[in-house]
């Protein structure tokens, strides 16, 4: 019994002894690299080298360390596994840390693990059979890494910017994904920025972006398509031209990849110096000469340039562009010394020069402002010269008729019709009835000239017209008695000259009787319907003044200061069978044999009525022009023996109604026209 025993037993050793020297010497042969199944436990190898290992017992996992000095592209690359084995690998850092993984979709399947590697260090794979099977043959992969030095790191972000200067060839990596290269440029002055790709990796779609000095965007270009070449140009305005200024410049890819073949760039800087700036607000213009050639430059885009200058006395200012940018439409303004705009003249195209003329009526500070109508910005510069002309009327101010320069009879005195738009008013005493003749002896050659004759209550009378340009007028009146008379010299086109004109007067006295009727502006007797006619003293009923005129109003229209049927839209008014408001008097319904007298056109915002009727009073009564005008619908029409003060298009009317006949539509008036809100007609 005891010896049966014994040999079991002895069996039983034996076979234990076997079966763990079989399982030692076949684990051994297996994986010759265990124990590596934990981080610590790694063994090492290089990179560009080769490994082998055996996944064994089940849930191994085999770790190989290895290190890089460099930035780079890591790739490992199974290269062998067994045919059950659905393989993984692992990647960790110097610290443990888990990086990412690759895992086989099916048993048997070979994989690769490829990652940008930014850091130099130490890194970990680890190699493992994801269903945790043990396997009795090997794997074997590859470890390689592709060494991406790009000298000017680190540099992504702006604090890290790396140092770069104008003209240099700058080349860099694009790496790893999601990388930016920032680069710091110091500019001197103002001047235009140019950034331009001269090389990118056939995948990348760049990006250029600039900064300001305080890191802050400015502006950006992309490329269309990978591989494309873009350049960024920006207008950099310093107003220190000797202290240096950082910019940024960033390089990107826009889908965020990662190259190994690197991109290059340059920038450059071409100075653009404007000696009159800072000029670019009307407050800080530049003062400049007349006669002076003045250069400056639209830079940057937007940029208006002003200058300032000062006129001692009335004339003709002229702002003339010498030269301009072929692609610049030249845009010149004039301000006056308030920085009030007063006018401006455009170019028609791009690289026209163009001429700004303005007569000056004041002396003072006026201010030029030359801008690009594109917006444009340009490295070439502009040109212009400013000239003035003085233009001096020793008479002036005789402008207003208020302001009249006395003269005497049979006196030659000169004048220039300066501004544009300019009238000279003169005055003559007449000690009683008689002749009164005012003749032009000179005027300039493109002035078609016109006398106006106004009487003491600045009442006007008649006038005179030149036939063509350069002819002299004559105006020819027989004073009915003494007082002032005022003579008006324009120009018909009111077109400004800096030639003078001659203007000789003579009054004759000698009671001369009063013919009764005066002048049209054709110089014949105002008798026909829609023209006036000098209506005695007291010969109508109603009136008890003197000096008032006659006339017809129809539909086709009246002008009061004319005397005649004006034309729209300097006429004063029409008859019409409505009244203006096209309302319905209660007392006086529209079509009811009543005509109204109309210049709602004088009112375009409101069309209401700018007439009064100031009831059956004498015309000589109403002195001034009332507070208010009727109302709609209360507008009367207009009544015999009614009394109507109107506005007019240049002045006010008091007529009053002798006459209406409805079927022909026309009303017979005797009226005063002025153009100040008081009828100084001289009567009591």
């Amino acid at each position: 019994m005891m010896g049966t025993i014994r040999r079991s037993a002895l069996r039983l050793i034996c076979t234990t002894f076997v079966f763990l020297t079989l399982m030692t010497a076949g684990y051994g042969l297996m994986d010759p690299l265990e124990p590596d199944s934990v981080l610590g436990d790694a063994t090492w190898m290089t990179t560009g080298g080769s490994a082998s290992g055996t996944i064994y017992p089940a849930r191994d996992v085999d770790y190989r360390g290895f290190e890089i000095s460099s930035p780079g592209i890591l790739e490992v690359k199974l290269n062998s596994v067994p045919e059950e084995m659905r393989a993984r690998i692992d990647l960790y850092g110097k610290n443990f840390n888990f990086i990412t993984r690759k895992d086989a979709s099916n048993p048997g399947d070979l994989v690769t693990l490829t990652l940008d590697l930014a850091n130099p260090g130490s890194y970990y794979v680890g190699i493992l059979d994801l269903e945790g099977k043990s396997h009795d043959t090997g794997y074997t992969f590859d470890l390689s890494f592709d060494p991406v030095v790009d000298v000017n790191e680190p540099n992504g972000e702006a604090g890290d910017a790396a140092e770069m200067g104008f003209g240099d060839l700058i080349s860099g990596y694009i790496f790893p994904k999601g990388d930016a290269d920032i680069f710091k440029v110091y500019v001197i002055g103002s001047g235009i920025l140019e950034v331009k790709a001269e090389s990118v990796p056939e995948d990348m779609r760049a990006r250029i972006d600039l900064y300001g000095k305080n890191f802050n965007f400015i502006t950006r270009v992309d490329a269309s398509n990978p591989g494309d070449l873009v350049t960024l140009k920006h207008d950099i305005v310093n107003p220190y031209s000797w202290y240096p200024v950082s910019y940024y410049i960033g390089i990107t890819d826009l889908a965020g990849g990662s190259y190994n073949v690197p991109y290059s760039f340059k920038a450059d800087f071409e100075p653009v110096v404007d000696e009159n700036e800072p000029n670019g607000e009307i407050g800080i213009a530049t003062s400049i000469d007349f006669g002076d050639q003045v250069e400056g430059y639209i830079f940057s885009k937007g940029d208006v340039d002003f200058f300032k200058f000062e006129a001692s006395s009335p004339g003709v200012l002229e702002v003339k562009t010498a030269s301009v940018p072929e692609e610049m439409r030249t845009r010149i303004d004039l301000y006056g010394k308030s920085f009030n705009f007063i006018t401006r003249k455009d170019a028609s195209n791009p690289g026209d020069k163009t001429t700004l003329s303005f007569d000056v009526k004041n002396p003072g500070v006026y201010h030029i402002g030359i801008v690009d109508l594109a917006g444009g910005s340009h490295k070439v510069p502009y040109a212009f010269e400013a000239s003035f002309e003085a233009v001096v009327d020793g008479n002036e101010p005789k402008s207003e008729i208020g302001d009249a320069a006395p003269i005497s009879p049979g006196e030659a005195v000169g004048g220039t019709i300066f501004p544009a738009g300019d009238a000279d008013f003169y005055k003559l005493w007449m000690d009683g009835p008689g002749t009164l003749e005012a003749k032009l002896e000179s005027v300039p050659e493109d002035m078609r000239a016109r006398i106006d004759l106004y009487g003491k209550n600045f009442n006007f009378i008649t006038r005179a017209d030149a036939s063509n340009p350069g002819d002299l007028a004559a105006l020819k009146y027989e004073a009915p008695g003494p007082g002032w008379y005022y003579i008006g010299i324009v120009d018909l086109a009111g077109n400004s000259h800096n030639i003078g004109y001659t203007l000789r007067t003579v009054g004759v006295g000698g009671g001369a009787e009063v013919s009764g009727s005066v002048p049209t502006k054709n110089g014949a007797a105002g008798t026909e319907a829609g023209e006036a006619k000098v209506v005695p003293d007291g010969a109508a009923s109603g009136t008890t003044a003197a000096s008032y005129r006659e006339a017809t109003l129809t539909h086709s229209g009246f002008d009061f200061s004319e005397g005649t049927t004006g034309e729209y839209p300097s006429y004063d008014g029409e008859i019409i069978t409505w009244q203006p408001s096209a309302e319905d008097h209660p007392d006086y319904p529209r079509d009811s044999g009543h005509l109204w007298w109309r210049n709602t056109h004088l009112d375009d915002l409101s069309f209401s009525s700018q007439t009064r009727d100031m009831g059956p009073v004498d015309l000589a009564s109403v002195r001034s022009v009332p507070a208010e005008w009727d109302e709609s619908p209360l507008v009367p029409p207009l009544l015999v023996g009614h009394t109507i003060v109107a506005r007019c298009y240049d002045g006010y009317v008091k007529f009053h109604v002798i006459s209406v006949d409805p079927e022909a539509e026309e009303v017979l008036v005797r009226y005063f026209h002025t153009p100040r809100a008081t009828f100084a007609d001289g009567a009591s």
